[in-house]
């Protein structure tokens, strides 16, 4: 499967979430990541679209039910926010060596 270079770049802001959003069905230990904006200065509108993208590509490789954004920010703040989203196999075992710090 090919990667999109838009895909590696978002994996590399990313980190595993294991605190938030553990409630949502759609939450999934090891396949639930927090996606961070590029920078603290970033609006939450461009965050959304890049996750809401990724979201699509991944949905259209392994399948419908194959992403879930779980939480997004309402409003931006100059700090460092972040989106929570859920990505099963077989899209998350491909991209899943792009994210830094794996464990």
């Amino acid at each position: 499967m090919k990667v999109p270079k838009y895909v590696v770049e978002l994996m590399e802001r990313s980190r595993y979430e294991y605190d938030r959003c553990t409630k949502s069905p759609n939450y999934g230990a090891g396949y639930t990541i927090s996606i961070q904006k590029h920078s603290e200065y970033g609006m939450i509108d461009t965050l959304k679209a890049e996750v809401e993208r990724l979201c699509k590509w991944a949905n259209r490789i392994g399948g419908p039910e194959t992403a879930y954004l779980l939480y997004i920010p309402s409003e931006t703040h100059h700090v460092n926010q972040s989106a929570v989203v859920t990505i099963f196999d077989p899209v998350m075992q491909q991209i899943e060596k792009y994210i830094p710090n794996r464990k």
